[in-house]
């Protein structure tokens, strides 16, 4: 089994509605932020490089960042899967009272 580290990435312009949820292996989700940061440098660079939603929000250079849960996950399948249900859990709570339509899995951040 391995721990996943679940970080929130939203724009603080609208955080409420405008944000994904990230996962990773990596302890510290600093170095995780670093490192999607350099990825997307690269990738405009060179055109290399796989494609993450999360580069939207750098993009955006006023976002904010942070771990929102750790989970023990014997699958990366198990670890979408809970990112999954973290962004719907997350969008219900500062969405409520707001809109009755819940999301879909598209802003949920995967790796290969």
């Amino acid at each position: 089994m391995k721990t996943y580290n679940f970080i929130k990435i939203s724009n603080n312009k609208n955080s409420a509605r405008d944000f994904i949820v990230d996962f990773t292996t990596m302890k510290d989700c600093k170095l995780r932020m670093q490192i999607l940061k350099s990825q997307h440098r690269l990738h405009k660079k060179t055109g290399r490089g796989i494609y993450r939603p999360a580069w939207i929000y750098i993009e955006l250079y006023d976002y904010s960042y942070y771990k929102i849960a750790t989970k023990e996950c014997e699958t990366h399948v198990e670890a979408k899967q809970y990112a999954i249900e973290l962004y719907n859990k997350e969008f219900t709570k500062l969405n409520l009272g707001k809109t009755n339509v819940n999301t879909q899995a598209k802003n949920i951040v995967s790796f290969k």
